[in-house]
Formats: structure tokens, sequence, C-alpha cells
């Protein structure tokens, strides 16, 4: 007869089994299941090949967050129909992330940092989401969050959305490359090559009937022939500054001796000038001799002027004489 088992030690079996489970789970989670989690969405608009659910979220190359889902459009939200071909070129996959508090605050951030509220700064701030490869040799991508002031922060969610939190995206530099390229390509199709062709053919064959032409071997020949005489009036040029060079010396020495000439014409007629001045004073021995000639011609005069009014009186006094006193009685 089989021995019966205790149902006291089945029970205890599964009951540390279990234990042990939920232990395993713990250990491999490394803590996760106790940690805040933040979820946040970003659309991108480029190719999703080497995202993996899992990669992860690095601000400026520190993990702090992880890729959670991506998808082809969010949960409970349904494709427009029917899709118009402007809708279709800026079709974007919305790619699902976590970020937690508890690497974030362990960074040195503070408490409350992913809120809505605090997210809604940063992002004002120029907090913006793109892809990044984790490795060239795989090929692997990333989520990389990072602060690109001026940039604009263009969302495909309403503000009113309560569900999610949308963290703008930029493309990547290889996409920007792309673009730019794709856009210098566009650009192509409206240059008339056809008739940029013909105006270098115009132009080539304008260049070669202006190298051929009569006209510019003649101006060549008058080139060579002016150039000749340009020579000649150099020489002749150099030779007239060698003779002033030359001559130079004598003409210097004789104004230099005018010059001294002048000098002294100009010291003899300063000191006449002196003299004058000294004859022309009141005060000097030539005035007062020409006043007192001055006072003796006065006195002559008057005589005269005596002799003539009697002579006009008695015209016979020039043969009798003038008349004595005795004589007239």
């Amino acid at each position: 007869m089989a021995k019966r088992t205790n149902p006291a030690t089945v029970g205890i079996f599964v009951l540390g089994g279990l234990v042990l489970t939920i232990a395993l789970i713990l250990a491999l989670g490394a803590g996760k299941w106790f940690s805040e989690r933040n979820d946040f969405v970003c659309f991108f608009g480029g190719d999703l090949n080497g995202l993996k659910v899992g990669a992860p979220v690095k601000f400026r190359g520190v993990p702090i967050g992880s890729v959670t889902g991506i998808r082809i459009n969010l949960p409970g939200r349904n494709l427009p129909r029917p899709v118009t071909a402007a809708e279709a070129e800026e079709f974007r996959l919305p790619v699902l992330i976590e970020l937690e508090e508890e690497r974030v605050t362990a960074l040195g951030a503070r408490g409350g940092t992913l809120t809505r509220e605090r997210m809604q700064q940063f992002i004002e701030a120029g907090l913006r989401a793109r892809l990044a490869t984790e490795s060239l040799l795989t090929g692997l991508l990333y989520v990389e969050l990072n602060f690109f002031p001026g940039t604009p922060a263009e969302v495909v969610l309403q503000a009113s959305d309560r569900d999610y939190m949308e963290i703008p995206t930029l493309p990547t530099q290889f996409e920007q490359i792309q673009e730019a390229a794709m856009r210098g390509l566009g650009k192509l199709d409206s240059i008339d090559f056809k008739g940029l062709v013909n105006a270098m053919t115009a132009a080539a064959n304008s260049a070669h009937e202006f190298v051929s032409s009569q006209d510019l071997k003649q101006a060549v020949v008058e080139l060579g022939d002016a150039a000749g005489s340009l020579r000649k009036t150099s020489d002749a040029t150099r030779e007239t500054l060698v003779k002033f060079r030359d001559e130079f010396g004598p003409l210097s020495e004789s104004l230099r001796k005018t010059s001294n000439q002048a000098d002294l014409t100009m010291q003899g007629a300063q000191r006449t000038m002196v003299d004058l001045q000294q004859v022309l004073d009141p005060d000097s021995p030539l005035m007062y001799q020409l006043a007192r000639a001055a006072d003796r011609l006065g006195d002559a005069s008057a005589a005269l002027g005596n002799l003539a009014g009697e002579l006009d009186r008695n015209p016979s006094m020039i043969v009798r004489g003038r008349a004595t006193p005795n004589q007239k009685q």
C-alpha cells in the first residue's frame, strides 16, 4: 500500500517555489517594479530600422530611460481615411519611451523633473528627441534627448491630449543632409541646361572669332610700337634727369650767391630806412636847421614885400635912392 502524501508538505513546497519565482523576477527587474516611470511619445518621420524595443534613451549620452514600444499608430487612435498625399508625406511613426525618475534624480536633478509641467518648460527651452547610432557596426539606434534652442517644435498630438506627453523630434544629421540634397536635385530640374550649353557655345565661338580677328592682330602690333615709343620716352626722361642732376649743383650755388646778395641789399635798405627815420624825426638837428632856414626865408620875403610897396609908391627911388630924413626937409 502506497504511502499517503502529506498536503502540508506539498503546500510548503509550492509556496517556496512561488517565493523563489517572485525573488527571481525582482532580481531580473533590478528594482524597476518599484521605480516611478513616466511615459512619453516621440513621432519620427524617418526609417526606424535599427531601433529596437528596449533601446536606451539618453540625455547627452547618459541613459535615463528606454524604448517601450514602436508602433504604426497609437493605441486607440484610428488613421484618417482616406489618407491624402500631403498626409502620407508627413506620416510619422510613434515611438513610446519611458524615463525613470530614479535615474534622473540620481544624476543630480530635482524631484518632479519629469512632470508634465516641467517637461513642457524644457520643450519650450528647446528639448528635442532624435535618433542616433549606437554602433556603426551593428547599425543599432537609440533615442537621444538634448536641447536645440531655436529649432521648431513640430508636434502631432493636440495640446489638449492628456493621454500622452509628446516630445518634439528632429531629423537625424544624415536625414538633414539627404533632405538638403533632395532640395538641390529638385532645383536642378528648373535649370535650362540646353540654353546654358548654347550660351557657353556662343561665348566660345565669340572668343575664337575675337582671337583670330585681324583687328586684334593689328592692335597687338600697335601695342608693340607703343611699347617701343614708351621705352624711348623712358630713356629720354632718364637722360634728362641725369643732366638735371649734373647741372643742379652749379645752379644751386648760383642761387645761393644771389640769395646772399639779396640779403646784403635788404640789409642796406634797412639801414637807409633807419637813417631816413632819423632825418625825419622832429627832434633831429637837420629838422632844427631847416626850421631856422624857413624863418629866415620868411623874414627875407617880408623885406622884399616892403621894398616892392615903396617902389610902387616912389618908382624914382631906383635912380635917386631912398630919401633920408634930412633930404625930406
